[in-house]
């Protein structure tokens, strides 16, 4: 369904443009580094959002041009995510709060629309739109508990169970970029990534309950086309 929606969206751009010639190059690669912060929204009782992470984004962008303005952008992206949250819990009989620091890394692959202003001097602005598939490669989160009656305790977990395999989510952003010459840019931009599904999955033998959880990010796009 994903696909045949893409396709759509490309085939009526292709389409309403008719007379209009591709100028630039046909295919562009290039490299992003992008710092980002994450967080996780909580759909289970008793939980609650207890603060945002800073990760990064390495990626590799393919970008395809059918018009002067239009292209279709793909690669892959290796994304440290994460977030923070908090709920009641019961360790050693002892009933207490858990906040909770949670890490993956996912490889993402963005299948997407970008879209192109004509040139201002060097430079162009664009927007973008569409999906990412995200694949997690490993979770980790990193719990401090304190009991009712003040005792503490800490510990490192692999979650890597408790998780979902797979990220869904929806992209937009906006950016611009900078002709250095005809054939390399260099680019920022401003990406934000919705999940459309649950990242977290099974029963907190801590909480008593089931988990639900969407995790979310902004990231600052750095980079460079050839």
């Amino acid at each position: 369904m994903r696909t045949r929606v893409i396709l759509m969206i490309i085939s009526c751009l292709i389409f309403s443009h008719p007379g209009e010639a591709q100028k630039g190059p046909d295919i562009k690669l290039g490299l992003k580094l992008a710092p980002d912060l994450s967080f996780i929204i909580p759909d289970t009782k008793d939980y609650s959002y207890d603060g945002v992470r800073m990760g990064g984004v390495l990626g590799f962008i393919s970008d395809f041009y059918f018009t002067e303005h239009y292209a279709f952008s793909t690669g892959f992206n290796f994304a440290l995510l994460g977030g923070k949250l908090q709920y009641p819990s019961i360790v050693n009989k002892d009933t207490g709060t858990t906040k909770s620091r949670l890490s993956f890394i996912y490889l993402e692959i963005p299948i997407m629309i970008k879209m192109f202003t004509k040139k201002f001097g060097r430079c162009t602005i664009f927007g973008q739109i569409g999906f990412g598939t995200g694949f997690r490669l490993t979770a980790h989160a990193y719990n401090n508990f304190e009991s009712n009656r003040g005792i503490t305790s800490s510990e490192r977990s692999d979650i890597t169970e408790s998780t979902t395999t797979i990220r869904e989510s929806i992209i937009v952003g906006i950016g611009t970029e900078f002709f250095l010459d005809q054939s390399t840019r260099l680019f920022v931009g401003l990406d934000y990534s919705n999940s459309l599904n649950n990242v977290l999955k099974g029963y907190n033998s801590e909480s008593h309950l089931n988990q639900k959880g969407f995790l979310n990010y902004a990231e600052l796009n750095l980079g460079i086309l050839f």
